[in-house]
């Protein structure tokens, strides 16, 4: 790996970390109250098809809010496995694991998905999660990732589910960056054709929209987009400069028309060959 792409990659660490205590409660997405979470997660729970006993390992957990959401829902009868490359995020993620006495049931690992993915410490896991991170892997990184987890899922009861979200226009930004969401979105055809090289069947994806209520306005939008808390407004990819031109065209943009926030998700889910 070359010294750039050795700095992109802390770069990109580093931003999880430097907005991990604002990412957690983060009311649009993250929050626990969030209703756009709470018809994701709903989406998830039922893709996944957890069983009790069930080992979920969510890799790209941030400070693990979906993994503690999946095991209320499944009353604490499965065991959990979570894994992020951003050290805030994961002691956000421990520290909630110990405040609720779970240290028995789950595990954080701060861990990128390429090097957890050849572990071979851990036990078969039965479900394994990546949401919204398989997008920040090149695709090299992703036939390693695959193959590894490939290995590492159990091989009879087993699934990958995979979150993302499709390259086209669906937040309100202005082109530029549009165009670096673009970029860093391949499309789900890429997904398939990677599985399938690294051994994975049964291969199907479906697309899901949500469109957010009149109580979401343009400043929430905005102050999320300023507060930097995805990766494609972080200071690589949106300077100063352009963070203040960004903010204006919106509120020129909306000055006039109504303001309404729409989302487009993409979950695929597959198994590992029978071999």
């Amino acid at each position: 790996m070359s010294t750039d792409s050795n700095q992109n990659v802390y770069n990109l660490f580093q931003h999880y970390t430097n907005v991990a205590s604002d990412y957690h409660v983060e009311p649009l997405f993250q929050s626990p109250s969030s209703s756009h979470g709470q018809w994701l997660n709903t989406i998830i729970f039922d893709v996944l098809d957890l069983k009790r006993d069930h080992i979920l390992t969510d890799v790209g957990c941030g400070s693990g809010i979906d993994c503690l959401w999946f095991l209320n829902k499944m009353n604490n009868e499965i065991k959990i496995i979570g894994c992020d490359p951003s050290l805030g995020m994961i002691e956000i993620f421990n520290s909630e694991i110990k405040e609720r006495n779970l240290t028995n049931i789950v595990q954080a690992f701060c861990m990128d998905a390429v090097i957890f993915s050849q572990q071979k410490e851990l036990p078969a896991y039965n479900r394994l999660l990546l949401k919204h991170c398989v997008h920040l892997l090149s695709h090299s990184e992703r036939l390693l990732a695959f193959k590894g987890f490939r290995q590492q899922l159990n091989s009879n009861d087993n699934k990958l589910v995979i979150v993302t979200r499709a390259p086209k226009e669906i937040f309100p930004l202005d082109k530029r960056t549009h165009e670096i969401h673009k970029s860093v979105s391949p499309s789900i055809d890429n997904y398939v054709q990677e599985l399938e090289m690294c051994g994975f069947t049964n291969i199907k994806y479906d697309t899901y929209q949500y469109t957010f209520d009149d109580s979401v306005t343009l400043d929430d939008w905005i102050n999320l987009i300023k507060k930097r808390l995805w990766s494609i407004f972080s200071i690589e990819k949106i300077n100063e400069e352009q963070m203040i031109d960004l903010v204006s065209y919106l509120k020129e943009t909306y000055k006039h028309q109504k303001f309404q926030m729409k989302d487009e998700i993409i979950i695929l889910h597959c198994t590992t060959m029978n071999y």
